[in-house]
């Protein structure tokens, strides 16, 4: 892919008609490797692009034969389509028509058996079987379990409006009752098909330590319920409800099928992808690009398909992104406060030309009212080459705009060394020899918070559960490379 394709690929704004094309050829794809596996309709493209497109190769096929196993049991008439799509989010959604579930590659990187596989699958065709979505009249039809939104967290709708460029994708939200008669028809379909019925509580208490351990790394306060409870029941009456579903069946807990699982994850990327660039703390770095910016401290960074995400605690957000430069710096930035405030009307100021790392910028200020007072806005493009322009559209209240001044001036090219050295990270299955413990193999994963906590959450170890030799276990390794020892610890 050139890197002309591949920019519009990654970092474009919207999902253009092209890459909803794209998504819908890599399902055909995908199909090719599993005949039976029908693909990407076409009213799921653009959705899927706003996930990072398909995730396509060995896992992908797995998935669809699984998926195929439980849809098998579950009386579906109609070939339902299973599909990996390639974002770090961990969820798994469904939307009409016809039967279509799709999975993370985030989330198949937390599960840890084709069991847990087939609960996730499971639980998503129970909404189908149930027409579920048919009965809940909302915006969008998709669907999740997990359900992670992406988009633009401000607590104000005058923000979060000004924010629309942010790509927001809402998930629909189902009912409790809804969501609990899908956990019992996975549970039925499980057993079916000779899975263990007590997969579905593993998978939502995997689920829940993996929101808990998001909080606590990026230093989030819990004020309000997170993400998956507002659109899903809490935990706590799930787990135990999908316990008591899978005692029902008269089977007792028994083992799972780890091993195969295991294998066909063995080299996932966990992440970000490198073709989307890497975030690692503060900083994003995209060595096909060869660019880099970082972040001021106590911000975090999303990496999405479309772009990435820069969000401090005081309400201030960044979006980074790219469009084709043409008529001038001047008129790119301008173009690109435009699609960020859609219709909502703004103040602009002069735009200033000056150079930044020795790359020509532009930086365009802007000021918007809200019900909660003035908002300051300000677009920096950066010329990277004759019809290659990137750019950052900051949002925050007013007065704020000295806040984003150090991720202004940070962009930069990335030298040949660092391109060079950027390795994406990928999740390696190894044997645990004699004498190691979860505390030394924890140093071994290449996360920079919390390790411990990752390594026990990746593996579904309890506090106090300790590893035996021979035991096969996750961690996560940089490509091409042993794993390094983590900057930080628990």
């Amino acid at each position: 892919m050139t890197a002309r394709r591949l920019k519009r690929k990654i970092l474009a704004g919207a999902c253009t008609a092209a890459l909803a094309l794209q998504a819908t050829a890599s399902g055909a794809a995908a199909q090719g490797m599993n005949p039976g596996n029908p693909p990407v309709p076409r009213e799921h493209a653009a959705a899927v692009e706003t996930y990072g497109g398909l995730y396509t190769g060995p896992a992908a096929a797995y998935v669809a034969q699984v998926g195929g196993r439980v849809a098998q049991v579950s009386g579906h008439r109609a070939a339902c389509g299973f599909h990996v799509v390639n974002s770090d989010v961990v969820n798994a959604f469904t939307s009409p028509p016809g039967c279509h579930v799709y999975i993370t590659r985030g989330l198949l990187g937390l599960l840890s058996s084709e069991d847990e596989l087939a609960a996730v699958l499971g639980h998503e065709v129970g909404h189908v079987t149930a027409n579920h979505a048919g009965k809940r009249q909302q915006r969008s039809t998709i669907t999740g379990l997990g359900a992670l939104i992406l988009g633009a967290a401000t607590g104000s709708n005058d923000l979060a409006r000004l924010a629309s460029g942010f790509g927001q994708l809402n998930v629909l939200s189902y009912s409790r009752a809804q969501e609990l008669q899908s956990d019992q028809l996975a549970v039925r379909y499980l057993t079916a098909a000779g899975y263990s019925p007590y997969a579905l509580a593993d998978v939502i208490t995997a689920l829940q330590g993996q929101e808990q351990l998001m909080a606590r790394v990026s230093g989030r306060e819990q004020k309000a319920a997170p993400a998956w409870a507002q659109t899903h029941p809490l935990h706590g009456d799930r787990i135990t409800r999908a316990v008591q579903h899978a005692r029902a069946t008269g089977q007792p807990p028994g083992p799972e099928r780890e091993a195969e699982y295991l294998a066909r994850i063995d080299g996932l990327v966990f992440g970000d992808d490198p073709r989307q660039g890497f975030v690692e703390g503060r900083r994003f770095i995209h060595p096909d690009l060869g660019i880099a910016f970082e972040a001021p401290p106590g911000f975090t960074l999303t990496n999405g398909s479309s772009a990435v995400k820069i969000e401090g605690q005081g309400g201030q957000q960044a979006l980074f992104s790219t469009a084709p430069l043409r008529g001038g710096l001047e008129a790119y930035a301008e173009d690109a406060l435009r699609r960020a405030v859609g219709q909502t009307q703004v103040q602009t100021g002069r735009p200033e030309r000056t150079r930044i790392n020795g790359l020509e910028a532009v930086i365009l200020p802007a000021r918007a009212q809200s019900q909660r007072g003035w908002l300051d806005l300000t677009v920096a493009a950066y010329a990277t080459g004759p019809d290659t322009a990137y750019h950052f559209v900051t949002l925050g209240p007013a007065n704020s705009g000295r806040t984003f001044e150090p991720l202004i001036g940070s962009f930069r090219r990335l030298s040949r060394e660092e391109a060079r050295t950027a390795r994406p990270r990928v999740i390696q299955v190894v044997q645990v020899r004699p004498g190691e413990t979860v505390q030394s193999l924890s140093g071994r994963m290449a996360v920079e918070a919390a390790p411990e906590a990752h390594f026990r959450l990746l593996n579904g170890l309890r506090d106090g559960d300790e590893l035996r030799p021979g035991q096969r276990v996750k961690i996560v390794a940089y490509e091409g490379g042993p794993a390094r020892s983590a900057r930080r610890g628990d």
